[in-house]
């Protein structure tokens, strides 16, 4: 008689299967991104570079507006203000779209059992292929001249990966916070508004006096910009701009953490 041992079921480790989960919702959000980019522009010929071009004749209005108001040249500052624009439109949709992020989705969160974290990632992903048709706006500076490129530009990829791991928990704060106070999104709105004016982005921040300086040491968006804007400029960005900006991530995923644990169960009703 032949004796068989029946071997058990080894169960996956609880770490390797969250990280599992995780990747795979983040591969479905990049699918859904695409697939938003390719149906939103279905019968556009240039499809996405429409927000490219709108971004490039606001850069080459701003720069002359700012040159003439500054005094300097348009060819000195187009530089810097192009890269501004490319990235706080970035961050401007993240605060934007993140409002909305649950409400246009109401259909899906009363319909399915899909994770929260496929609509918060879908809507990254889609502002991240967005920002990557606005690089071309940086390629042309390069071509012309008009933007210096060394390696010290490569600094600005871990700052795009920090802007954007930050987008993840603003669009999911923002959208439990505007799914259950509809009127929050458009305060939202009209504060990004004001924002753009008090952050330097069209602006030289070192050519305010020293008693108006903290319109740049306390606004959290500056440094955002800046630890990809120097960068791309031939500047190695301060240590305090990546600690700041590091700061903020940490802060900002504890605050998520606090308002998904208080407001999940809330949601389906808010939307």
């Amino acid at each position: 008689m032949v004796s068989t041992v029946v071997k058990p079921i080894s169960e996956p480790h609880p770490v390797a299967s969250a990280i599992h989960g995780v990747l795979n919702t983040l591969s479905n959000a990049l699918s859904w991104a695409w697939l938003d980019t390719v149906c939103q522009y279905r019968r556009s010929r240039i499809g996405p570079l429409w927000e490219t071009l709108n971004v490039l004749v606001m850069l080459l209005g701003l720069s002359v507006v700012s040159s003439a108001i500054f005094g300097s040249s348009v060819s000195d500052i187009i530089a810097y203000v192009g890269v501004g624009i490319i990235v706080w439109s970035a961050i401007s949709a993240l605060v934007i779209e993140g409002g909305g992020v649950f409400v246009r989705n109401a259909g899906y969160l009363s319909n399915s059992t899909l994770g929260l974290g496929l609509y918060v990632g879908r809507t990254v992903f889609k502002i991240m292929i967005t920002f990557g048709h606005h690089a071309i706006i940086y390629v042309m500076g390069v071509v012309f001249a008009l933007v210096p490129l060394s390696w010290t530009s490569l600094l600005a990829i871990p700052g795009i990966i920090l802007l954007f791991v930050n987008g993840f928990w603003i669009v999911m704060v923002l959208g439990f916070i505007c799914a259950r106070y509809l009127d929050v999104e458009l305060i939202v709105r009209n504060l990004m508004q004001l924002a753009f004016f008090v952050t330097p982005i069209f602006w030289n921040y070192r050519q305010i006096a020293s008693n108006r300086q903290f319109l740049v040491e306390y606004n959290v968006l500056f440094y955002f910009i800046e630890i990809i804007r120097n960068p791309l400029l031939g500047e190695v960005p301060p240590l305090a701009h990546y600690l700041t900006v590091l700061g903020v991530t940490v802060a900002g995923y504890g605050l998520a953490f606090f308002v998904y644990r208080r407001m999940r169960g809330q949601l389906a009703f808010c939307v």
